[in-house]
């Protein structure tokens, strides 16, 4: 009989006292009186909740675990976040998966806005804002579909950026920013300023950075061919009080991305994003105290965002080469309207409406050469995506309703109209010369879809330090451009299907939070059954153009099901222990298959010591362990993966509250491993990385 890894054994233990650990919270209160501020999210209700005192299982990113994490990039902010996984290939592309549910099943927002999930949603974490610049993340863990409508099956993160906040000062004042920050594994190097600043009813934030990352290495001290990274930032954003009831506020960021790669195969000499840029515009005005009306917001959005690529993909055995190029242009436009109302006592009502409008065309040439003589023997032509846009309106409202037991009652309900529609797309081929070889047409026609999806929550204090909280809700997805009008790929052609059905969820959950003085965590239990799951698959017998095809379809019926959890306890002054866990199951339900991309049973444990210096300076240190379960029941078309351990530390000195040094090492004893979720199935991870930190601020 198979003995369970040394690693399964470890994630069963850590599920265990995460389990257990909430019946030690009176006692834990007891142990410390000091009390701290709430914390605040607004993603949860769309207004400013702490999150304990919410049904919904969210989780935050706070500015001291941004501080301590030395982070190069914003997936590297979720790593540790219970029931959170990142899907991608090397450092620089990457989605994010909540509770199973990836690609476009999970919503990226920035400050509230869904500017990332352009372009099918694919690499919404690329780094269009720096760390230096997310003041905190939210993540809201189960559908979301009442508030933020499609792509929010899985639930929602939103980055929340900086913001400046001297208009109600009766002089000016200004605060500079300056940071760098070093890595080893990549040699990379990341530099950013900002100023803000303002008083008499003005204030603004301008803030720049730059960075530059080569090829990281392997755990096998192999460097990583198309790992690299170079970009620059550029963010404006001012606002003006009118009085204390009117504000008007104005944002432009600028990302300039000029060489992003793309880890493919030994055989592909360059794969990367020779641009990859956006541009996004915004504009809010906010109204308070209105009469019946608490709070008014209106907003609009503009995002244009442009990539073109550029590569080399070898074929040795068929003695051919390929040179890639394409250019994809996407871009959107949203306005929305929210109001906030309080009827009754203890009684919120949030309810609006918003508009989006999404584009995209784009252009793709294969050049196909011969490796013996460099000889051309065809050119091919065709649009990844064909001029294709989307139409979205929503309408929703959610009621909350806090009883005086201290119980909370939520309860939603939205509509969402889409309408899509794409140009036909034309494949061809052709010589050398220009003769034509063969071409082929892609037909797609207009699409509609609707759906009406509700929620329901409710939080019960079973103490002064811990709630029950439960919830059931429906959620939607339309699917998106790249699924519907795709006609991309190279020796096997990838075809959209504008007749798939939109994905519909059922949702339950349910879990327990706690929070005392030195007690603080959360732990759900969660079942999603899902009607019409969009899957890719192998098209047999259809060809395009003469190649095979694969294509989207709808799969019947599938179900995700497990748990998540995460707990920090402070036994004694200074010292604080802390560790996650996170299980989840993905099946087809038509033939009990497992689905593609789900994560393995994994967890996290540590140790942090926290201490002064002197009556000026702090400092603290922290070890720290990842641990994933082997992949051993995959989906049909994935490879098992063995599970592995990581070890980190970190540590840091802070100085008067406006200078901070920090330092951590990854990957301690340079493991070598490969992630699961990884595209590129072939690729290994970071080995050791060494990350140090310097951020001033007066």
């Amino acid at each position: 009989m198979q003995q369970p890894s040394v690693t399964r054994r470890a994630l069963k233990t850590l599920c265990a006292v995460l389990l257990f650990a909430p019946a030690s919270a009176s006692a834990a209160e007891s142990a410390r009186a000091e009390s701290t501020l709430p914390e605040i999210v607004v993603t949860a209700t769309k207004t400013a909740e702490d999150p304990f005192y919410v049904p919904s299982s969210i989780e935050t990113v706070s500015p001291a675990e941004i501080e301590r994490e030395v982070a190069g990039n914003t997936p590297e902010l979720l790593d540790k976040v219970p029931g959170v996984s990142l899907e991608g290939s090397g450092a620089w592309e990457a989605a994010p998966i909540i509770r199973g549910f990836s690609g476009t099943r999970t919503l990226v927002l920035v400050d509230g806005e869904r500017e990332n999930n352009l372009w099918a949603g694919r690499d919404p974490l690329s780094p269009f804002i720096g760390v230096a610049d997310i003041e905190r993340i939210e993540v809201l863990k189960g559908p979301a579909s009442v508030l933020y409508g499609s792509d929010a099956l899985g639930g929602v993160i939103n980055f929340i950026t900086k913001k400046p906040d001297y208009a109600q000062n009766a002089t000016w004042q200004f605060s500079p920013e300056a940071g760098v920050s070093y890595s080893s594994v990549d040699e990379g190097w990341q530099g950013t300023v900002a100023l803000e600043g303002g008083g008499d009813g003005f204030d603004f934030r301008i803030d720049a950075s730059a960075r530059d990352h080569g090829n990281y290495t392997d755990g096998n001290g192999n460097k990583v061919t198309n790992s690299q990274f170079k970009a620059q930032n550029l963010g404006i954003q001012g606002r003006h009080l009118f009085s204390d009831q009117h504000e008007l506020s104005l944002s432009y960021r600028h990302n300039d991305i000029d060489d992003k790669g793309v880890p493919q195969k030994d055989n592909a000499p360059w794969s990367h994003f020779t641009k990859f840029d956006s541009d996004i515009w915004k504009a809010a005005y906010t109204a308070r105290d209105l009469g019946f009306i608490e709070e008014l917001k209106l907003k609009g959005w503009i995002v244009d965002q442009e990539r073109v690529f550029d590569g080399r993909l070898e074929n040795p055995s068929a003695g051919m080469y390929t040179l890639k190029s394409n250019t994809i242009e996407t871009g959107a436009k949203g306005a929305s309207l929210q109001f906030t109302f309080e009827p009754a006592e203890n009684n919120t009502l949030v309810a609006g409406i918003e508009y989006i409008y999404e584009d995209a065309e784009s252009a793709e040439e294969q050049v196909k050469k011969q490796l013996s003589d460099d000889q051309t023997k065809k050119i091919v032509y065709f649009p990844p995506v064909s001029d294709a846009h989307r139409d979205h309106i929503g309408i929703y409202a959610e009621d909350k309703h806090d009883f005086s037991n201290g119980s909370v009652l939520t309860s939603g309900i939205r509509y969402d109209f889409f309408s899509a529609d794409a140009e036909n797309a034309l494949y061809y081929e052709e010589k050398a010369n220009g003769d034509l070889i063969k071409s082929a047409s892609n037909v797609f026609e207009e699409k509609t879809d609707q759906a009406l999806t509700a929620s329901i929550g409710y939080l019960y204090p079973l103490s002064s330090t811990v709630n029950l909280a439960a919830n059931a809700a429906t959620g939607f997805r339309a699917p998106d451009i790249f699924e519907r009008f795709s006609t991309r790929g190279g020796s096997t052609i990838i075809i959209g299907n504008p007749d798939l059905e939109p994905e519909y969820s059922w949702n339950i959950d349910t879990g327990l939070k706690v929070k005392s003085g030195n007690l603080s965590g959360s732990f759900s239990v969660f079942y999603s059954w899902i009607d019409d799951y969009i899957d890719l698959e192998n098209n047999p017998g259809v060809t395009f153009g003469g190649l095979p095809t694969k294509k989207y379809v709808n799969v019947t019926e599938a179900e995700l099901y497990g748990f998540d959890g995460g707990i920090t306890w402070q036994p004694v002054e200074h010292l604080s222990l802390f560790g996650t866990i996170a299980s989840v199951i993905g099946k087809n339900t038509t033939d009990n298959q497992r689905l593609n991309t789900i994560p393995p049973l994994n967890g996290s444990a540590g140790i942090r010591w926290e201490d002064r210096l002197n009556a000026r300076s702090d400092w603290w240190i922290e070890f720290e362990t990842e641990l994933f379960d082997d992949q051993d029941n995959p989906a049909p078309n994935e490879d098992q993966t063995p599970g592995y351990a990581l070890f980190n530390v970190k540590g840091g000195i802070r100085y008067n509250e406006n200078v901070v040094l920090s330092l951590a090492v990854d990957n301690l004893f340079d493991r070598t491993y490969r992630s699961h979720l990884n595209y590129a199935d072939f690729l290994y991870e970071p080995g050791i990385n060494v990350k140090t930190a310097l951020q001033i601020s007066l």
